[in-house]
């Protein structure tokens, strides 16, 4: 008789690999869960994104809702509508001056039309006749307000800017 090359000593049992929900043999999580907790991470990121984003203020005519702690007020507010003559400006907080870029047009001193009443925190300027704006335009106006600490010096001024639009 011959003999099997292969004797029953030699005989190894190879195991499959763990199928299902229970961990294999390293402490590995089943792939089934790596991916649905996967697909709960990308979820909870893609939710806080969009709750960052409804909750930004972003673009001029959304201003008036995160103003700097110098800006009591804009006047008149982001995306507003108003008449072409109406009066524009900052109200700020105490201890605080600007003058006011208007469709590009700076309007600095009091020969340029500006109305100053830093007691009350009050930089306004109204178009009218013989003034560097007569009107504002029909559609979509412009400001920004250079505003700085009265302290620091007009050098240290910083740009507040918003847009609205005139009748």
């Amino acid at each position: 008789m011959a003999e099997n090359p292969q004797s029953a000593e030699s005989h190894t049992v190879t195991e499959m690999p763990p199928t299902g929900s229970s961990p294999n043999a390293r402490g590995e999580m089943p792939r089934g869960l790596q991916t649905a907790l996967l697909i709960l991470v990308v979820l909870i990121a893609m939710a806080g994104l969009v709750f960052t984003v409804s909750l930004a203020t972003t673009g001029n005519d959304n201003t008036s809702a995160a103003l700097p702690d110098s800006v009591d007020r804009l006047i008149p507010g982001s995306g507003d509508e108003v008449l072409a003559q109406s009066p524009l400006g900052v109200d700020l907080a105490n201890g605080y001056d600007a003058f006011l870029i208007v469709n590009g047009v700076e309007i600095k001193t009091q020969e340029d039309g500006l109305s100053k009443n830093l007691g009350l925190g009050l930089v306004q300027f109204q178009p009218g006749p013989g003034k560097p704006i007569e009107s504002l335009n029909p559609e979509q106006n412009c400001v920004v307000a250079m505003v700085w600490q009265q302290s620091e010096g007009e050098e240290a001024a910083e740009p507040v800017s918003w847009c609205f639009s005139a009748a």
